[in-house]
C-alpha cells in the first residue's frame, strides 16, 4: 500500500467513528453532486468534473475531503487565505478541497446550510486537518482539528454555530440563569442585606436545603414587622426547614448536621435580611428564596448538567464580584470539563471507593458520582451504595465544608461522607473502614480505590510551611489508596520540578512506593474564570507499586484543549473541545496515535522535571526542502555580509561548512 493510499484509509477511519461509513469517492454519489461539481477539476484546464476524495451530507452540511501523503501539503496561504489557482489546488489538501466547495457553489447544490472543506495531510501517528468553511459570498479558515467529530450529524450544528457564526455553545447558554442569578444575588446581599462575604454560600446554601424540604412554602415568609416580638422571622423559618429536611432524611450523623447548621445560624437574627425592604416589598430572604427557587434549583436536578457544579460556580462569582478570600487560602476550584476529564482518565466506576481529601466545593465527587450512576445503569441497588458508602471528602475550611456538604446532599448523595479536617489529621483507618484488631493490627476495610485531587496552591512559602507543597498532598493522599489504586491531581506545572529539598526527596519517596503513569500539561488559561492563571499539569499515579526503572510515563501537551478565554464571557469552548478531549483519551488508551509534539514516553528518575516540555525532541523527520531553506538562508547570509563589505567576519570555520563552490548546494 502506497503512502497515499494509507492516508485515504486513514480518512476512512476517522470517517466511520463518526458513522460515515460509505462517504462518496472520486465520481460516485448522486447526480446532484456529479452536477454541482462540473468543470470542477483540480487539473490547469478546469474542463472535466470535479472528483474530490470523499464527500458526505451531515445534518443538511456538505463535507468536502481531500487529503494527501505528507503534513507539508496540508494547505498554503498567501496573506491569510487560501489561493485555489493551479496549482495551489492541485498540490494542497485544503486548497483542493475549498476549490470544489467554490465549484459546488457556484453551480448550485440543494443543500444550503454550507460546505465544509477538509484538508488532511499526514497519517496517523503524524498528521494535520485543515478546515474552512464556505457559503455564498463567505469562505473562513477555522481552527485545525485532532479528527473528525465535530461533523458528526449531532455535533455538527453545534459546530457551526461557534466556530463559523461566533455563538455560544449550548453548555454556556445553558449557564445564563446561574451566573445572572448569582450576579443579582451578589449584589442583593450586599444593597439589601449587608451580608459579608464569607457568609454569601452559606446563605445560599441554606436556601437551597430548605427548598428541598417539601413543607416549606415561600409563602410563609413575611418578613419581621417592627414591633411584632411574636412574629417568626424569616431567617428562623428558613433555618428550621433546612435542619428538617437534614435530619428527617438522615443525610448524615447529628454531630455533622449541627456543624453545618452553626454555618448557616446568622440568618435567624440577621435584621437586615429579615425586615422587609422598601426597594423590595419583602424581606431580603424571601426576594433571594424566590430568585433561588425560579432560576437555580432546577439546576441541581437537571439531567444535562448533572455534572455542574452550581455552588461551586456561585462561589466562583462571589469570590469574582465581592473579592473573596479564594486567593488568599491557595483555593482554586476546579472547572467542571477538568473534573469530569480526570474521573475518566482513572476511569472511575461503580465499584470504587471514591475519595476527594481537599474537595472544597464537592465538584470532584459529583464528577465521579455522575461517572458512577452511569456505570451503575438501572440498578437502583448500586446507586443506594454509591450514594451512602463509595464517595468520601475532607475540607478544612468551614465555609467551603457547608458548601460541599450541601452540594452533596442536594445531588443526593444520602449520607455525605464529607469530613471537615485536614488531609494530614484525618483518621485514615476510620475513613477506610479499617477495624482495629486485639493486638493493635488493623484488618483492612473497603479502602480507597480511586483519589481526585487539586490541593492548595502555593503554600509552601517558607521553610515553616514546606510541609504544605503541593507534592505532600499528593503524597499523603497516596497513602490512603489500596494498592493498584490510582489518583489523579492537577497541580501547577512548578510541582512536577521539586524546588526544594523536600520536595525533591518527596519525589524520591513517591517513586520509591507509588508509580508514576502520565503527567498531562493543560491549557495555560484552565483556571481563568476563578481569577488565576497558574499553569498546571493533571499527574496520575498508581498506589502501592514502585515506579520501575524501565517504566515508560507518559508525557502529554493537551494546552490545545478546545477552551479559550473569550472578552466578558471567561473560558468557553471553540466548538472543538469534545473531539480534542475524544483524541486525548484515545492516545491514553492506545487506540490513537500522535508525534511527540503531543506525546512522549520516557523513563524517569525523581530528578527529573516531570512535564511534557522536558522531554520532548521532534520525532519529524526535516524534509529535503527544510535542508535547502536551511543552507540557502545561511548563503544568503554570507552574501549578505559581503556585500556590505563585512566578509572578513566570516570566520574561516564558517565558511569551511559554507558550499563547495559559489554558495551551490548539491542534493
Amino acid at each position: 500500500m502506497t503512502n497515499e493510499k494509507a492516508t485515504d484509509q486513514f480518512v476512512r477511519d476517522l470517517l466511520r467513528e463518526i458513522g460515515v461509513d460509505r462517504p462518496w469517492e472520486q465520481d460516485g454519489g448522486p447526480q446532484w453532486k456529479r452536477d454541482a461539481l462540473k468543470g470542477g477539476t483540480k487539473s490547469a484546464s478546469a474542463i472535466a468534473e470535479g472528483k474530490p476524495e470523499f464527500v458526505f451530507l451531515s445534518d443538511g452540511f456538505i463535507v468536502v475531503v481531500e487529503d494527501k501523503k505528507e503534513t507539508r501539503f496540508t494547505r498554503h496561504l498567501a496573506d491569510g487565505e487560501i489561493p485555489t489557482a493551479y496549482p495551489w489546488r492541485a498540490d494542497f489538501a485544503l486548497n483542493g478541497a475549498v476549490h470544489y466547495a467554490q465549484t459546488m457553489l457556484g453551480n448550485g447544490v440543494p443543500h444550503d446550510k454550507g460546505i465544509f472543506a477538509v484538508g488532511i495531510g499526514g497519517e496517523e501517528t503524524h498528521h494535520e486537518i485543515a478546515v474552512a468553511f464556505l457559503a455564498p459570498g463567505v469562505t473562513k479558515c477555522l481552527d485545525d482539528l485532532d479528527n473528525l467529530d465535530v461533523f458528526a450529524p449531532d455535533q455538527i450544528a453545534e459546530y457551526h454555530a461557534v466556530q463559523v457564526l461566533g455563538q455560544r455553545p449550548k453548555a454556556e447558554i445553558r449557564l445564563d440563569d446561574i451566573r445572572a442569578a448569582a450576579e443579582r444575588l451578589h449584589e442583593g446581599m450586599r444593597n439589601y442585606g449587608s451580608v459579608e462575604n464569607n457568609r454569601k454560600a452559606p446563605l445560599i446554601s441554606a436556601i437551597l436545603l430548605a427548598l428541598r424540604n417539601e413543607y416549606f412554602d415561600i409563602g410563609q415568609l413575611q418578613g419581621r414587622t417592627p414591633g411584632n416580638n411574636s412574629q417568626v422571622w424569616d431567617g428562623r423559618i428558613i433555618y428550621d426547614a433546612a435542619e428538617q429536611y437534614m435530619r428527617a432524611e438522615s443525610l448524615m450523623p447529628q454531630q455533622k448536621i449541627g456543624t453545618l447548621l452553626d454555618q448557616f445560624a446568622f440568618i435567624r437574627t440577621a435584621p437586615q435580611l429579615n425586615r422587609p425592604h422598601g426597594d423590595l416589598g419583602e424581606s431580603p430572604l424571601k426576594w433571594m428564596t424566590r430568585i433561588l427557587q425560579n432560576d437555580v434549583l432546577h439546576a441541581v436536578t437537571d439531567p444535562a448538567m448533572t455534572a455542574f457544579d452550581v455552588l461551586g460556580n456561585f462561589y466562583h462569582e462571589f469570590i469574582a464580584y465581592g473579592g473573596g478570600d479564594g486567593s488568599g487560602l491557595g483555593i482554586v476550584l476546579t472547572p467542571d470539563h477538568v473534573t469530569t476529564l480526570m474521573a475518566e482518565i482513572i476511569d472511575i466506576s461503580a465499584s470504587d471507593y471514591v475519595l476527594d481529601p481537599t474537595a472544597g466545593t464537592a465538584s470532584f465527587l459529583i464528577a465521579a458520582m455522575q461517572r458512577m450512576f452511569s456505570d451503575a445503569g438501572n440498578n437502583d441497588a448500586v446507586k443506594e451504595d454509591i450514594r451512602r458508602n463509595r464517595l468520601h471528602g475532607i475540607e478544612l475550611q468551614d465555609k467551603l465544608f457547608a458548601i460541599g456538604t450541601t452540594n452533596m446532599i442536594l445531588r443526593g448523595d444520602g449520607k455525605s461522607n464529607f469530613r471537615r479536617d485536614s488531609i494530614f489529621e484525618a483518621p485514615m483507618h476510620e475513613m477506610r473502614g479499617d477495624v482495629r484488631r486485639d493486638d493493635g493490627t488493623w484488618t483492612v476495610g473497603h479502602g480507597f480505590t480511586k483519589v481526585l485531587l487539586n490541593p492548595p496552591y502555593s503554600q509552601a512559602k517558607d521553610k515553616n510551611t514546606r510541609n504544605l507543597s503541593e507534592l505532600s498532598f499528593i503524597e499523603k493522599a497516596l497513602s490512603f489508596l489500596n494498592p493498584g489504586g490510582r489518583l489523579a491531581a492537577i497541580v501547577p506545572q512548578s510541582a512536577m520540578v521539586g524546588k526544594t529539598t523536600e520536595d525533591r526527596a518527596r519525589k524520591k519517596q513517591i517513586l520509591t512506593h507509588h508509580s508514576l503513569d502520565m503527567v498531562i500539561t493543560m491549557n495555560p488559561m484552565t483556571f481563568a474564570n476563578s481569577g488565576h492563571t497558574p499553569h498546571t499539569v493533571i499527574a496520575v499515579f498508581t498506589a502501592g507499586r514502585p515506579h520501575k526503572p524501565d517504566a515508560k510515563v507518559k508525557f502529554i501537551n493537551f494546552e490545545k484543549d478546545g477552551y479559550v478565554v473569550a472578552q466578558h464571557r471567561g473560558l468557553v469552548d471553540d466548538g472543538t473541545a469534545e473531539s480534542r478531549r475524544k483524541h486525548l483519551l484515545e492516545v491514553i488508551s492506545g487506540d490513537a496515535q500522535d508525534d511527540t509534539s503531543f506525546i512522549v514516553r520516557s523513563e524517569v528518575t525523581a530528578e527529573d522535571e516531570w512535564q511534557h516540555s522536558y522531554f520532548y525532541f521532534n520525532d519529524v523527520p526535516p524534509l529535503y526542502e527544510d535542508f535547502y531553506a536551511t543552507v540557502a538562508d545561511f548563503v544568503a547570509w554570507q552574501v549578505d555580509m559581503h556585500a556590505h563589505g563585512v566578509g572578513d567576519l566570516i570566520t574561516p570555520a564558517a565558511e569551511a561548512n559554507a558550499s563547495d563552490s559559489d554558495g551551490e548546494v548539491t542534493a
